[in-house]
C-alpha cells in the first residue's frame, strides 16, 4: 500500500534512484494505492549529470508494493520494496527498460505494450 510521502524506488532505466509520492490519483478520498495506480512524484536522488533534474515533479504508475497481494486462485505475491515507473505522458515511460517482473494488473492497462520486446 502506497500512501502520501512514502519513498519509492523507480524500476525503469532513467537515472533516478529515489522518488517520493506527493499526490494519489483516483478520487477525492483516496488514502492509499496498490499496483497499477497513478501517482504524482518528486525526484529525490539522481545520478550526477542526469537529464532528470532533482526536485522535478512527474507522474508515475505503481508496479510493486510491499503489501502482500492475494489472488482468487490462492496464490500470493510479495515484493521487498515499493516501486514505480516514471511517465512522460499518459502511458509512455521515461526510461527504455523495466527491471524485474510485472504483474498481470499492469499488463491489463496496456502499459507493457509501450515497451518493445522486453517483457
Amino acid at each position: 500500500m502506497i500512501q502520501k510521502f512514502s519513498k519509492l524506488v523507480p524500476l525503469d532505466k532513467c537515472g533516478v534512484w529515489e522518488i517520493k509520492t506527493l499526490h494519489l490519483y483516483g478520487g477525492f478520498k483516496v488514502r492509499w494505492l496498490r499496483t497499477g495506480g497513478f501517482i504524482k512524484t518528486s525526484i529525490k536522488k539522481t545520478k550526477p549529470n542526469n537529464w532528470v533534474i532533482k526536485g522535478s515533479k512527474l507522474k508515475a504508475i505503481t508496479i510493486h508494493t510491499k503489501k502482500e497481494l492475494k489472488k482468487i486462485d490462492g496464490s500470493n505475491y510479495r515484493f521487498k520494496f515499493n516501486s514505480a515507473v516514471l511517465l512522460k505522458k499518459r502511458l509512455t515511460p521515461k526510461g527504455k527498460e523495466i527491471f524485474g517482473p510485472s504483474l498481470f494488473e499492469i499488463r491489463r492497462k496496456k502499459f507493457i505494450n509501450s515497451f518493445i520486446g522486453i517483457i
